[in-house]
């Protein structure tokens, strides 16, 4: 492979890891939204410390 080849496709690379931490943060926050909207908290979400002090 040609340098050129090589740049083009670590653009190519950089290009699908932002639009796939873009994904993860929409899941992410539809994680969050779901777990908030849960009345009873089981104790397993790792975002909050709260469910820590119970």
């Amino acid at each position: 492979m040609s340098e050129k080849e090589l740049l083009e496709k670590i653009e190519r690379l950089e290009k699908r890891i932002s639009k796939l931490e873009k994904e993860v943060g929409y899941i992410k926050e539809d994680i969050y939204e779901f777990v908030e909207d849960d009345e009873q908290c089981t104790g397993n979400c790792s975002h909050c410390s709260g469910c820590e002090e119970e």
